[in-house]
């Protein structure tokens, strides 16, 4: 019965154990949904991923899609499952059922939610939730993530001829326009396209990416590369298709694709929306010499115009049988086209007359049938120029279909056009600027008008290169027409009471930024009746368009960023912007997460969507003009509203987001209470007490923080945990089981009983209470513990026997094993007293959760019974009592888990009075530190490389695997035989056989078998091939793995290792002495650089010929255990590359015996050894090829040199002092070293003046692009005279182009995935200039009374700058006093808050 008292603390602890190892090692059940938020566009697809993972259950796993709309973002929308047809709402049924809402399912545990047509009521949270299979609930079985759809405002349009026409080898150029309004961070994608005749699907011809990178079509690769294909953006929103030299095959549809990208959360970009723009037909005309010949003639009317007045460009044709013939004539102002007739007299006007035609002021007609007529009414002054015509012949087909043959010029005639004087004045203001959404109205003033006008608005993006574009029209006879990008905008023209022209937009956007011109033409009519253009003048107007993405200003402040618990938090978003529609959204990052939560949004309509309702958040909203205040606050604050906020505003035009302003963010900091909690112990003196006997203690809570406070207590003995309760009175008792008890009496007092206290009781008892208090939030949280101690003396009867304490050092090999010895050395005289032993272990490496533990207990009446030790060490104990005072413990087959420390503890017992058992004492033996060493792995093979031809396939060969020195003698083998086998396309390892450790033997290349394995020695392995075929020839070695048998059944890999290589080849019939030359080569190149690489074939016996060679380069990384085949030639003269060397390998065979590779654009990771091996092959009687020998070559070894940044600038200063003004001067930028051959430079100069601003002046980028930069100096002048010299020269200068100058130089290089790499950057000497004009420059003489006066100046100057410094620095000590003073959080930085 003593025995079961004493082992249920053991057991109770060793359920517990399991109990914790069971919680732990159960899969938790985890959804993960695609991180959002996720910005879509109205009318196009959308998938959202979502899968699970630690679940239970069946493999296919269910997935159930709902949708929580704003502002009831708690309600629940059903939309689909995996689980049936009926799991829909009505508002998504009709959609699951007609096919445009689906779930793909990609595996059991994954599947895709798709929306083919996305709708704007799509914006919502969805949830992705998966039905418990688990039995328990464990884990999360939802995720969420933001969908948000807006509008589509992707436009793209042509603005060309529907209809191209052009000869076999001329140029093409289309022009497309695409832009986007979504407010959202997008870029866009422009590829053009070709649809065929007869072609199923267009094919690209050329793209420009979303990062801007340039990508030909299939196809057009080389075309691309010799620049006959390209594509170019001209402007913000135009891009252009240009190609030269076009053949018959690119006729058909040409077209532009216009993608829209964003960036997702994750870091992927996604396709948002497409459209392609209206298609040209282009037609390509072969070009067909012809017999027949024609000529083409120009004649003029009248060269010498006035403006206003019609001219006629006549253009004849002289040729044999002209009324069979058909021809297309063109008519040229320079090599503008300003018209063209077909050959069924269909016309076609220049793109920059459309205009002008549509007016009536062009028009063309064929007359005769060699008379073909242009005319011109009015002529403007641009008219002034050289005309010429061209004809082409055209030969009509069978279909109907014309081919266009050979062409003829005529000759050039100079037309000179004089303005006439007009009474007519236009102006317009110079500038103007507007706020995004606003109107836009310019008014263009007329006066000294005499009879009726038309007028043209123009627009352009900037006042550089980029050409006008219309935007709408009014007739003379008050037609508004918009032009072709401004069909679908609010926008009128019209004539104003007072005379002005007036343009109206009615909302004004980003893209509007721009110059505007208005172009006013004044029409009289002649003589005859007829109208012409007597006057026209133009005037241009700058408009700035300011987004409200800059006018929107956020910031975030509080008084209330360090507060305690129960107090008020308040923080204040301020806004400052224009007087329209916002929504404000707050977020917070709680401490401890990294993801950010939305506390609430108030929506532009006024509507509020709370997401952290339960928190005590409160809101309150100020609006005054253009500064509005939302203030978010908390009444009492819980730990729960910690961490940092983030407010976060959209601006909103006619209900769509221009603008979102995120706020700087503020940490909050709550802070527990400060603790007030005392305890009294009692009893307050040292409590004694003698064996046997029951003993009370207790702490008692003197004062408490909170009156609702709750308490924790845990009771300690000398560091070690005995019992204790949590907050709700749950008590917990350790290892002292039914001997201690825990109470709560009375008056917060808390006592500890321990009943049969034993010597081993005393100790200092430590009293631990944890106060807990609730916050508002309902949430539990401590505050610091405090302590109260009781020492305790529980004294023994008296006892004469004792221990030997001596303490021991002992060590064995892993695999041994161990004596432990416990001694009595006195008290064993007394026959009547029995002794019980417990022995005890503490490992010398312990886990973080364990502690001493027993390993077996030998009680009084001589009952042996193991205890709590690990379960694989109490297999290996071994106890004896060789006499009645020793007590010896042997431990078998230690492993270096077993070291650490063991003692035994021995308990004296005696019958007392009642006639029972009383314990008398006990002591405690002297520790034996044991120290197990672990077997060291000295496995080793022979690693000896050997070839082997084989000439008879009859004979075989054998595979040999030694074993020269293994880790322990009890140890056992397991050998696997490989094969390596190196083809064109790649290195390929097969397993072929196994002998496990069990002494089973395996099969592993698929073969019916004939292996036979082989064991001679215990250290001795071989694998014999009886027969040889062209499948095993290769490299063979053998890999072992040395494995012990540990206890409790368990294998311990020791070791493992790989032998030599036994390389076999196979040679039917040896008729050559074939050879290569196996001289070895170091070879070292840089980056970027060629490499090239030769081998040649030493002795080739019987003189084959070229063509009975296969040659296969080979290629070993650094580091690589194995080679690659970068390329083989075969004898039939096939050649194959490796995938991923392709582009970059040249193959040649310069000689008879010689073999040539090259490397074009070495990299880095191109170091390592290079060889060549070549077969050598004969042709039977019956023309079969035959493998004679093989060989391979010396090594090659490679060292790619990364290529450094070596750019170097002349960096000499001098003084420039320029007095002949007509000459200028010139600005040298001259690069002295370069990284490399290959390079191209960007080029800036840069000018500093005397207010120490330095200024970008003018930049040559790496294209050669040319880009002035001082929009006040013009006509800097670039110059190149050598590659590494470029000149800015600096003509006419005045006085402002005093300063300094220098140039910086930025140094590209194109890498191997046809990017550019920045590899260096430098910046040159200083070049002071001082340009004297003249004035001032020098004093005249004889003037002495100049010198006082201008003294007098200087003075004053002086004396009134030193005031104003004065005034400046006392403001600036107020404005700093008053920010110090300041209570706003974002002037104090915070602190890091403390996670505890």
């Amino acid at each position: 019965m003593e025995l079961r008292v004493h082992m249920w603390p053991f057991s109770l602890l060793l359920c517990l154990l399991g109990l914790l190892q069971s919680d732990v090692g159960q899969a938790q059940r985890m959804v993960t949904m695609q991180a959002g938020p996720l910005y879509r566009i109205k009318g196009f697809h959308v998938s959202i991923s979502c899968s699970v993972s630690g679940f239970k259950g069946p493999a296919e796993q269910h997935f159930r899609f709902s949708a929580y709309r704003a502002p009831r973002t708690t309600q629940e929308i059903q939309i689909i499952s995996t689980e049936g047809d009926n799991f829909a709402y009505a508002s998504f049924s009709s959609r699951v059922r007609s096919g445009d809402i689906w779930i793909e399912r990609l595996s059991g545990s994954s599947v895709v939610f798709h929306i083919n047509n996305t709708l704007l009521e799509d914006t919502a949270e969805i949830e992705c939730h998966t039905p418990n299979t688990d039995g328990d609930y464990y884990g999360t079985y939802s995720a969420i993530t933001s969908l948000n759809v807006v509008e589509d405002t992707l436009v793209t349009t042509y603005s060309g001829s529907p209809s191209v026409d052009l000869s076999e080898g001329g140029t093409l150029q289309l022009e497309c326009q695409a832009s986007s309004q979504t407010f959202q961070h997008t870029h866009l994608s422009i590829t053009w396209l070709l649809h065929g005749n007869g072609e199923a699907e267009p094919r690209p011809i050329i793209s420009l990416d979303r990062d801007l990178t340039v990508r030909p079509g299939v196809g057009y690769e080389a075309r691309y590369q010799s620049r006959l294909v390209a594509i170019q953006k001209v402007e913000e929103t135009r891009y252009q298709l240009r190609m030269t030299q076009v053949q018959l095959g690119d006729q058909g549809r040409i077209f532009c694709r216009v993608q829209e990208w964003i960036r997702d959360p994750d870091r992927t970009w996604v396709s948002i929306a497409n459209r392609d723009a209206q298609a040209a037909d282009v037609v390509v005309k072969a070009v067909v010499v012809d017999a027949d010949s024609f000529a083409a003639h120009i004649k003029v009317t009248n060269a010498d115009l006035k403006e206003g007045e019609p001219v006629e460009v006549l253009c004849q044709l002289e040729a044999q049988n002209l009324p069979k013939l058909f021809f297309s004539v063109a008519w040229f102002k320079g090599e503008e086209e300003l018209a063209r007739l077909g050959p069924l007299g269909v016309l076609t006007i220049g793109p920059g007359y459309k205009g002008r035609a549509t007016e009536g002021e062009l028009r063309a007609v064929k007359t005769t049938e060699k008379d073909y007529t242009l005319t011109l009414r009015p002529v403007r002054a641009e008219d002034q120029g050289e005309y010429q015509c061209r004809v082409w012949q055209e030969q009509r087909g069978d279909s109907g279909g014309f081919t266009q043959g050979q062409s003829k010029r005529s000759s050039t005639q100079q037309v000179t056009i004089t303005a006439t004087e007009s009474g007519l004045s236009v102006s317009m203001v110079s500038e103007l600027s507007v706020t995004e959404g606003a109107p836009l109205t310019l008014s263009c003033n007329v006066s000294g008008v005499h009879s009726e006008l038309s007028v043209i608005w123009q627009h352009k993006k900037d006042s550089l290169g980029s050409s006008f574009s219309d935007v709408i029209s009014l007739s003379r006879q008050g037609v508004m027409e918009p032009g072709p990008q401004y069909q679908q905008r609010a926008l009128r023209t019209f004539r104003s009471a007072g005379g002005s022209i007036v343009l109206e937009m009615g909302e004004a956007g980003v893209t509007d930024d721009g110059v505007y011109m208005c172009t006013v033409s004044e029409w009289s009519r002649d003589n005859s009746g007829g109208e012409k253009k007597t006057a026209s003048q133009s005037q241009q107007c700058s408009v700035q368009v300011t987004s409200l993405d800059k006018l929107v200003k956020v910031a975030l402040r509080s008084r209330t960023s360090n507060v305690e618990v129960n107090n008020e938090i308040s923080l204040l978003c301020r806004v400052k912007g224009p007087n329209v529609p916002l929504s404000v959204t707050w977020l917070f990052e709680q401490v401890g997460r990294s993801s950010e939560e939305t506390i609430v949004s108030v929506h532009h309509t006024g509507d509020v969507a709370w997401g952290r309702e339960g928190d005590g958040y409160q809101l309150s909203t100020a609006i005054s003009g253009d500064d509005s205040q939302y203030v978010l606050g908390v009444t009492k604050a819980s730990l729960r509203n910690a961490g940092v906020y983030k407010c976060v505003v959209g601006a909103y035009l006619r209900q769509t987001q221009r603008a979102s302003k995120p706020s700087n963010p503020l940490g909050v900091r709550v802070q527990k209470p400060a603790s007030k909690l005392s305890l009294i112990p009692n009893p307050t003196s040292p409590l004694k007490s003698t064996v046997n006997s029951d003993i009370q203690m207790s702490c008692m809570v003197a004062k408490a923080t909170s009156n609702s406070s709750r308490f924790a207590v845990t009771w300690q003995v000398d560091g070690r945990t005995i019992a204790g309760s949590d907050r709700d009175g749950i008590v917990t008792l350790q290892d002292a089981g039914k001997r201690t008890g825990v109470s709560m009496l009375p008056g917060l007092t808390f006592q500890l009983s321990l009943r049969q206290t034993g010597a081993s009781d005393s100790g200092r008892y430590l009293c631990q209470v944890e106060e807990w208090l609730q916050d508002t939030a309902g949430e539990w949280y401590s505050v610091p513990p405090q302590n109260a101690t009781v020492d305790v003396l529980i004294s023994e009867k008296p006892s004469d026997f004792s221990m030997d304490q001596t303490n021991i050092d002992t060590s064995g090999r892993e695999g041994g094993q161990i004596d432990v010895i416990c001694s009595i050395v006195s008290g064993m005289d007394d026959s009547s007293s029995h002794f019980s032993l417990t022995w005890l272990f503490e490992s010398a490496s312990p886990a973080p959760d364990s502690s001493t533990s027993t390993l077996l207990t030998y009680s009084r009446q001589g009952e042996l019974t193991y205890g709590s030790g690990p379960a694989d060490l109490q297999e290996k104990l071994r106890f004896s009592r060789p006499n009645p005072g020793t007590f010896h413990l042997m431990v078998a087959n230690v492993e270096p888990g077993n070291s650490g420390r063991y003692w035994c503890v021995v308990e004296q017992y005696q019958h007392g009075c009642s006639g029972l058992w009383e314990k008398k004492g006990s002591r405690k033996s002297g520790v034996t530190h044991v120290t197990v060493e672990p077997i060291a792995p000295t496995l080793s093979l022979l690693k000896t490389n050997q070839s082997k031809v084989v000439t008879n396939p009859q004979n075989g060969f054998e595979v040999e695997c030694l074993v020269l020195s293994r880790s322990s003698d009890r140890s056992v083998f397991e050998v696997i035989w490989s094969r390596n086998q190196v083809t064109a396309d790649r290195e390929e390892t097969q397993m072929v056989f196994n002998a496990s450790r069990d002494g089973t033997l395996h099969i592993l290349d698929g073969t019916e078998g004939g292996q036979m394995f082989a064991r001679p020695t215990p250290t001795h392995f071989s694998l014999t091939f009886p027969m040889v075929g062209p499948s095993d020839v290769g490299s063979y070695s053998c890999h072992v793995s040395e494995w012990l048998l540990m206890t409790g059944e368990r294998w311990r890999k020791l070791d493992s290792e790989s032998s030599g290589q036994l390389t076999i080849s196979l040679q039917t019939e040896v008729k050559s002495n074939f050879s290569m030359n196996k001289d070895e080569e170091n070879l070292t190149v840089k980056e970027g650089q060629r490499l090239d690489l030769q081998c040649s074939v030493g002795s080739e016996g019987s003189d084959p010929s070229p063509s009975s060679y296969t040659v296969t380069w080979l290629f070993r990384s650094l580091g690589s255990d194995g080679s690659i085949a970068l390329l083989k030639q075969s004898y039939d003269g096939h050649l194959t590359f490796n995938d991923e060397y392709q582009e970059r390998l040249r193959f040649s065979h310069p000689a008879k015996n010689s073999f040539g590779l090259a490397i074009l654009n070495a990299v880095p990771s191109d170091s390592g050894t290079y060889n060549c091996r070549v077969d050598l092959h004969q042709h039977d009687c019956t023309s079969q090829s035959e493998s004679l020998a093989s060989d391979q070559s010396g090594l090659i070894t490679v060292s790619v040199q990364k290529l450094e940044g070596n750019l170097s600038l002349e960096k000499d200063d001098h003084r420039l002092n320029v007095t002949d003004l007509k000459a200028g001067f010139k600005v040298d930028c001259d690069i002295i070293s370069q990284s490399s051959e290959e390079s191209l430079f960007e080029v800036t100069w840069f000018r500093t003046r005397d207010n120490n601003q330095k200024d970008p002046i003018f930049k040559i980028t790496r294209n050669g692009t040319l880009q002035s930069l001082d929009k006040v100096r013009k006509g800097l002048v670039f110059g190149r005279p050598k590659v590494t010299l470029f000149t800015l020269t600096v003509p006419d200068p005045g006085a402002t182009d005093s300063g300094q100058y220098t140039c910086e130089v930025v140094e590209w290089v194109r890498t191997l995935t046809n990017t550019w790499k920045k590899m260096a950057e430098d910046r040159s000497g200083v070049l002071d200039v001082n340009v004297h004009t003249g004035a001032g420059d020098a004093q005249p003489q004889g003037s002495p009374d100049v010198t006082i006066p201008l003294f007098v100046v200087i003075l004053l100057i002086l004396v009134g700058v030193v005031a104003i410094l004065a005034v400046m620095l006392r403001k600036a000590k107020t404005v700093q006093k008053k920010r110090d003073e300041s209570l706003w959080a974002e002037n104090n930085p915070l602190k890091p808050i403390d996670e505890a």
